[in-house]
């Protein structure tokens, strides 16, 4: 899987639900169940050129949200913590307790 799609794919698992349910349609038919632009365009009777429009604005407002949240910067800290804390025996518990807050 490409660069750009693993991305899509954190952002619309972080910030999805911000969006249109339109929006959250395509990006899950173009992220999640990887089909074309062309298939996309297909499915909802519309052009490639529509669905490429619809696409790059709402990855634009899941940066837009990335930017302003940092959500996805803070559970890679988060997971790096865990991982240190891992390796360092820190109590299972609280790790645990770290990664429920973290992954819900």
């Amino acid at each position: 899987m490409s660069h750009n799609k693993i991305r899509g794919n954190e952002l619309l698992d972080y910030y999805g639900s911000l969006l249109t349910k339109h929006q959250q349609n395509i990006l899950e038919d173009y992220y999640v169940d990887d089909l074309s632009m062309a298939e996309i365009a297909t499915n909802y009777n519309v052009s490639k050129s529509a669905i490429f429009d619809i696409i790059n604005r709402a990855n634009e407002q899941l940066e837009e949200y990335e930017r302003k949240l940092k959500m996805i910067k803070k559970s890679s800290e988060i997971d790096k913590l865990i991982d240190k804390m891992e390796k360092e025996n820190i109590s299972k518990k609280y790790i645990n307790e770290l990664i429920k807050i973290n992954r819900g």
